[in-house]
């Protein structure tokens, strides 16, 4: 059988990978949209992407 790989949710700050949201939010007993709003509120004048990969 073969495994499939599992797909995450990364945060990028100006095009650079910053953190993986699901783990993180999962690690601070949040919803992931909850952390998405606050990645966006706690980088203001920079461009806060989501990947799903």
């Amino acid at each position: 059988m073969r495994r499939q790989k599992r797909k995450t949710i990364w945060a990028y700050l100006d095009g650079k990978k910053l953190v993986d949201v699901v783990q993180a939010a999962l690690d601070n007993n949040m919803m992931v949209d909850e952390l998405k709003e606050q990645l966006v509120k706690e980088n203001p004048g920079h461009k806060v992407t989501f990947k799903c990969e």
